[in-house]
């Protein structure tokens, strides 16, 4: 299930669900997106690692920035997460 987090500057953020590796690492897949002319920017990344899986449209800087905001947000995230979602924030 795709949690919605925040909107800041027009980057709307949102994260699933926790989610386990096959060695049994919790993670929680998180996504900026931006509405651009014909599309979206996005990053997608990963709690807690904070890996980039899929970008487009965001450069170098605006990647750091955005993965420097989860970061200092993971552990809000993360009891959102384990407490059952967004609708209970």
């Amino acid at each position: 299930m795709k949690n919605f987090y925040t909107e800041v500057d027009g980057i709307t953020m949102t994260f699933n669900d926790i989610a386990q590796t096959e060695d049994g690492m919790e993670y929680i897949r998180i996504y900026f997106e931006k509405p651009v002319e014909g599309g979206f920017k996005f990053l997608e990344s990963t709690l807690p690692l904070l890996d980039v899986v899929a970008t487009e449209g965001f450069d170098g800087n605006e990647q750091k920035e955005l993965l420097e905001y989860a970061s200092r947000n993971a552990f809000i995230i993360w009891r959102i997460a384990r407490d059952g979602g967004a609708d209970v924030a």
